[in-house]
């Protein structure tokens, strides 16, 4: 392992994850502050999720075929640019524009970091990549931990310049190095990116794990988007409380993402992602079962196993399934597999609240979810 790059990229990818929690957690409010209604800032998160899919396989592909670490630069400072920019939109067409770029490029700038470690990461690839994944973790707390001060002390045009000058320093971290690609003619490199997409639909150690990762992801709705409502709407807790519940998450993450990728190097990762997905139907139940705040809260540092630990062992176990010329492309299909189930499931969730309740909610996401294992078992044991 290049332990000197290792250490660049890994402050690099902890820079971008402060740039990117900086403005996450305020796009919704600053929507509404510009005078968007809830419907309105719902439909922009849509259609920028809808409009990610295909340019983040494009820019996969793409990273296979050149130096990714300057493809990588190029995008952060795309993002750099692109963020002072919210200050001045005002209206529903200009948010959805500005907001499904910055989607497309976000999104990529992430599925990238990862693909760029593996290129310098080998051997002991679970242990390698929990400890570089750390990254960012530690960046977003550090990231959401400024919004929070930062909007509160000054106003929302400091937080994108602020954001801005973070994706910079990021863009410029990144720029400096680039493993040596081989050259190739434009028919060999067709040939590899049609036999990348065969493998994709057709090896079962991919797509079982990307269709089961999609199967979860319907369920995450019931926390990043339901859980606030459900702690302060349903346990009739403080709106400081259901904070909480996600100040905590990035606690969780670190410790799981390195110990859970060493163990994933000792054992079969297909067992350490099993053992992931359990987490979410256990994390849902005890949610909806303990009925109180402070346990809900306490409950939710599953979220070390339903996001860390299996983001880790997932990008390792697809990693060590394809050629170095395809982890691009492959890992951004993890990317839109996660996504589109994030959107449906909005939706499905959404719809169940509605008209059945949070309760219901949470022991249909419980039931979801646990399909998701038979799913990874059934379907990987299939002939390639």
């Amino acid at each position: 392992m290049h332990l000197t790059s290792i250490t660049r990229l890994w402050v690099a990818t902890f820079l971008l994850y402060v740039a990117s929690g900086l403005v996450s957690p305020l796009f919704s409010i600053y929507m509404s502050y510009r005078g968007l209604t809830p419907y309105q800032v719902g439909l922009v998160a849509s259609i920028a999720t809808l409009s990610s899919i295909v340019p983040i396989v494009l820019i996969g592909n793409l990273s296979d075929m050149m130096n990714r670490e300057k493809v990588q630069g190029i995008i952060g400072i795309g993002l750099a640019i692109l963020i002072p920019l919210y200050t001045r939109l005002d209206s529903l067409p200009s948010f959805a524009l500005m907001h499904s770029i910055y989607m497309i490029l976000s999104y990529s700038y992430m599925t990238l970091s990862g693909a760029i470690a593996m290129d310098y990461i080998q051997t002991l690839r679970g242990s390698g990549f929990g400890r570089f994944r750390t990254s960012g973790a530690l960046g977003w707390m550090l990231g959401t931990f400024l919004s929070g001060w930062i909007v509160e002390k000054a106003n929302f045009p400091v937080i994108f310049y602020t954001s801005s000058i973070f994706f910079w320093t990021s863009a410029i971290m990144f720029s400096l190095g680039g493993l040596h690609r081989k050259s190739a003619n434009e028919k060999n490199i067709s040939k590899v990116r049609v036999e990348a997409l065969k493998k994709i639909v057709s090896d079962s150690t991919i797509y079982s794990l990307l269709v089961a990762i999609f199967i979860a992801s319907l369920t995450t709705p019931a926390y990043y988007t339901f859980l606030p409502l459900y702690i302060t709407e349903e346990l009739k807790a403080s709106r400081f409380l259901s904070s909480l519940a996600f100040t905590i998450t990035p606690i969780a993450e670190v410790p799981a993402m390195i110990y859970v990728g060493v163990l994933s190097d000792r054992i079969s990762r297909k067992r350490i992602i099993a053992f992931c997905l359990v987490a979410y139907p256990i994390r849902y139940l005890l949610t909806v079962l303990t009925r109180n705040p402070i346990l809900v809260i306490i409950v939710q540092l599953l979220h070390g196993l339903t996001f860390g630990g299996l983001y880790v062992v997932s990008i390792a176990y697809l990693s060590d399934s394809v050629p170095e010329d395809m982890k691009g492309l492959t890992l951004s299909f993890y990317t839109i597999f996660m996504n589109l189930g994030v959107f449906i499931g909005n939706y499905i969730m959404g719809f169940i609240v509605d008209r059945f309740g949070f309760d219901m909610m949470y022991f249909i996401a419980a039931l979801i979810s646990f399909l998701s294992l038979p799913t990874l078992i059934i379907l990987s044991s299939r002939r390639r």
